[in-house]
């Protein structure tokens, strides 16, 4: 049943060759006087001339530029707070992310600390405070793959406490995003496929679902994950293909800012394990992803055969009309995996040398919620499901 929704995606896109080179003049007709420049630090911001393009840009419109780098995969509650009272310190009025969905994160979070200082950052993530306004935030997308870069989220690392929590919500979209393809072609294989599995599962999230009536949001979400199975080996095989890299690039927007997921209650159950995941042992997010979502699917279908027999047929092209929908479900879940291990991507603990004994601490953390303690939408799972998913994660 297609449910009622309301869905308002304020985000201005700019797309195509040198769009970062509008930030100035862009920032500026929104009011902003000093920009905070936000990114990770690395070399190839220098080298290839991205930053100071950016800052010529800005300073050309007449803004005046703060920088803080230092962003670091799984986007740090230290260096927010440090940006959060740097901001303030220095009056800033605009934010700006460079990179991909670890900076755009880190960007929004020091983006609503630093528009009601007075409130600890921390304060929306952990449900103490309520997101009410934001400085705006603009991105230069390098990295595609969360999609941060229109979405309502934003996920911060508390290292101290090993928590990852988020906030969702309108408040937190960007405001602009200088969206260039050839701006991720310099970025290695490893990251490229990070980046696939993270809008991979950012649409499975929203196809698994309880809904047992199949519309044009799924006829959507299917024709957006046949895109990334084709065109992800070819663009691993020549990281510098524009047009592989644009059809990415796109695909990662809307895979997270729920085109793909209006109208119904979406599963999540796989980002809400794989975060444990990542919170415990700092692996790289897309990572967790890969190892968790087969495991994850193995429980699920369980519960709901259908939809992931359709999965299969629709996705994978999986073919055999005298197979069960059990069956075809198990097809579809092997060939996602076959997928991800293409892509040079981990698929168990054991692929990336994990220890076995912090299951019950990611229990732990795991919000369950509702009557039934559970998580998910295609599947309702308990902490004992959840176990069975880590487990079958383990591998050899």
């Amino acid at each position: 049943m297609f449910q009622d929704f309301s869905i308002r995606i304020g985000t201005e896109f700019v797309f195509g060759r040198d769009v970062e080179r509008e930030a100035g003049p862009r920032l500026a007709a929104m009011g902003a006087h000093t920009v905070l420049v936000h990114h990770d630090g690395g070399a190839y911001l220098e080298a290839n001339g991205l930053l100071d393009a950016v800052r010529d840009s800005l300073r050309g419109a007449g803004l005046d530029v703060v920088e803080l780098g230092g962003v670091r995969p799984n986007p740090r509650l230290t260096l927010v707070r440090e940006g959060v009272a740097l901001a303030v310190e220095r009056g800033v009025d605009a934010v700006l992310a460079i990179g991909g969905g670890s900076v755009i994160d880190s960007a929004k979070a020091i983006a609503l600390g630093a528009a009601d200082p007075e409130i600890d950052v921390w304060d929306y993530f952990t449900g103490a405070a309520a997101a009410k306004r934001t400085l705006p935030v603009a991105v230069v997308l390098t990295v595609p793959a969360s999609g941060s870069e229109s979405s309502q989220v934003t996920v911060i690392n508390n290292e101290e406490e090993h928590l990852k929590l988020l906030v969702s919500d309108p408040v937190a979209r960007p405001a602009l995003a200088l969206m260039n393809p050839a701006l991720s072609a310099t970025l290695p294989a490893y990251p490229t496929a990070c980046g696939i599995v993270d809008m991979f599962s950012h649409i499975c999230e929203r196809y698994f679902c309880a809904d047992e009536e199949f519309g044009v949001i799924d006829r959507m979400a299917e024709g957006a994950l046949r895109t990334l199975v084709d065109v992800a080996p070819r663009c691993l095989a020549d990281l510098t293909d524009y047009e592989c890299r644009a059809q990415i690039m796109w695909i990662s927007t809307i895979a997270q800012n729920n085109t793909l997921g209006v109208g119904r209650d979406q599963d999540w159950g796989t980002h809400t394990i794989a975060n444990e995941l990542s919170a415990l042992y700092d692996t790289p997010h897309g990572a967790t992803l890969s190892i968790i979502m087969g495991p994850w699917m193995r429980v699920a279908s369980e519960r709901a055969p259908r939809r992931f027999a359709r999965y299969a047929q629709e996705v994978f092209g999986v073919r055999n009309e005298t197979m069960s929908n059990a069956d075809l479900a198990r097809r579809g879940i092997e060939a996602t995996e076959d997928f991800f291990r293409s892509l040079g991507m981990p698929t168990s603990f054991a692929a990336l040398d994990l220890p076995r004994d912090g299951v019950e601490r990611m229990l732990d953390n795991i919000a369950f919620y509702g009557p039934d303690d559970s998580i998910g939408s295609v599947a309702r799972l308990d902490r004992d499901d959840c176990r069975r998913v880590f487990e079958l994660a383990f591998g050899r």
